[in-house]
């Protein structure tokens, strides 16, 4: 992670925020899976999924360098 403090914080609440999205349509798709509402869980699977693959993008951008293996040059 080579980014300046402030950039990470923002980065990490957008992540935040997209995770709080994609769980509050997995909530809502649960909802609509016990009503029988096949229409609506469509949807609301949709949307989580763009929430967490937002959430996946953004993490890219936080995550940390990977380790070197022993034997590698560092």
């Amino acid at each position: 992670m080579n980014m300046a403090p402030d950039a990470a914080r923002m980065t990490f609440e957008a992540i935040a925020e997209k995770m709080a999205t994609a769980a509050a349509y997995a909530d809502t798709g649960r909802q609509f899976a016990e009503i029988g509402d096949a229409r609506g869980l469509a949807y609301a699977t949709r949307c989580a999924s763009a929430a967490l693959l937002e959430a996946a993008s953004l993490v890219e951008e936080v995550k940390p360098a990977p380790r070197p293996k022993p034997g590698e040059a560092a």
